[in-house]
């Protein structure tokens, strides 16, 4: 099938969910904007991936500068052409509030993936076209997409009840061995640092864990506003920038446990890579980051301090046996092979049921 990615700022997702659809066999585009907001500003690393992408045999149709830039209608004119030529078989959306992306796949069979069906807090109100694109996207989908079963009663009253909602997982590429166990006690909070990631939960919890075991860190490592909810105390490190893909790696090995303590949630690519490397997460019981954690000691109620300290404190120093299961478990639940077949199976029933 010949299968159309349209992503703004979920385009990591977007080309980690083409190379997917690529390995199962479909002839893939991706269809973005060529700003690198997401990479931290970093040019660079947007082109090495662009650049990996199109090695995959992925056409990329790249919409230059901002949104009301007249510059780019020559652009928008050739892909839209290119589009006709091709005839894409599905559209798959990412959330987006772009009105040129909406105006260049319309008359297309769409899916769209909502990734967050409510806002979360703190985020930018948008503007009034912004906000228009943003819900003709759910007006024109024929088909919807959550990360978990926890998502659906979210995005229900949104959409009504009629329209049909697929579960499909976050998909994430697990790796051959865990990480190995690293010798300091350290507590991993990475990505970006907004209001509702639950910093000021986490610098709580450690109160409680540092009270029997003063030998714990705690390492921050993101951009936003939150950073400054870190404390300075010499048993913190704070990274108060953009976490490149190169480096992620390199601090999960400094890791016993990564925290997701977020006080309102969908579910976490962060959380992803870091079950991806066998690295156990404690999480909030929140959306559909409970699926994350292979058993429910884990978990720990959204906002509770006490609560997520004694998570972290029974799983400081879980060994490699503990990190071999959360690999499997990434492994069983989240790889992108299942995600496209997945994927696929929903392409091909939405074909079925509607005209060319």
């Amino acid at each position: 099938m010949r299968i159309l990615i349209v992503c703004d700022f979920l385009f990591k997702y977007g080309s980690q969910q083409a190379r997917s659809l690529v390995h199962a066999g479909h002839d893939v585009a991706i269809l973005c904007r060529s700003h690198a907001l997401e990479f931290g500003g970093l040019e660079d690393e947007r082109d090495e991936v662009h650049d990996r992408l199109r090695s995959d045999g992925i056409r990329m149709l790249v919409v230059p500068g901002r949104v009301r830039s007249a510059s780019a209608l020559p652009v928008m004119i050739g892909i839209r052409r290119a589009l006709r030529r091709w005839r894409p078989h599905i559209v798959h959306v990412h959330e987006n509030h772009d009105p040129r992306l909406l105006a260049l796949t319309a008359g297309y069979r769409t899916v769209l993936t909502v990734h967050d069906p409510l806002g979360h807090p703190g985020a930018p109100e948008l503007s009034r076209s912004e906000n228009w694109a943003f819900r003709r996207w759910f007006h024109r989908a024929d088909r919807f997409i959550v990360h978990g079963q926890a998502l659906v009663p979210e995005l229900r009253p949104i959409i009504g009840p009629r329209r049909p909602i697929a579960v499909i997982h976050h998909g994430t590429d697990a790796r051959a061995e865990p990480l190995p166990v690293p010798a300091e006690p350290v507590v991993l909070l990475f990505g970006r640092l907004e209001q509702y990631k639950g910093v000021e939960v986490l610098v709580a919890a450690m109160q409680h864990v540092w009270e029997r075991r003063p030998d714990a860190r705690l390492v921050v490592a993101g951009e936003g506003q939150a950073a400054r909810l870190v404390p300075d105390d010499p048993r913190t490190t704070l990274m108060a920038r953009y976490i490149s893909e190169a480096e992620v790696e390199g601090i999960l090995e400094q890791a016993r446990l990564v925290a997701l303590p977020y006080t309102q949630a969908s579910q976490s690519g962060v959380g992803m890579l870091a079950i991806a490397a066998g690295v156990p997460v404690v999480v909030s019981d929140l959306g559909s980051l409970p699926e994350l954690a292979y058993d429910a000691s884990f978990v720990s109620a959204a906002g509770d301090a006490r609560a997520l300290a004694d998570s972290i404190l029974r799983h400081l120093d879980d060994g490699a046996d503990v990190r071999a299961r959360v690999l499997a478990h990434a492994r069983a639940q989240f790889s992108w092979e299942a995600a496209a077949r997945r994927t696929t199976e929903l392409y091909r029933e939405l074909v079925r049921a509607t005209p060319s």
